[in-house]
């Protein structure tokens, strides 16, 4: 996946930030202070559903 298709991603998720980078196995967001608990819990949820 490229560095736009997992912004667009992200954003339909509900992610508040800038993404930076990807690679294989991880990507890098610039983010607000006050967006790291809601992004927190965006990715939480995204964790749980894909164990489900």
């Amino acid at each position: 996946m490229n560095t736009v298709e997992m912004a667009q991603l992200l954003k339909y998720y509900g992610f508040h930030g800038f993404l930076k980078s990807v690679n294989a196995r991880s990507f890098i967001v610039a983010v607000l202070p006050k967006d790291k608990a809601h992004n927190r819990k965006v990715m939480e949820g995204l964790r749980n559903e894909n164990k489900n």
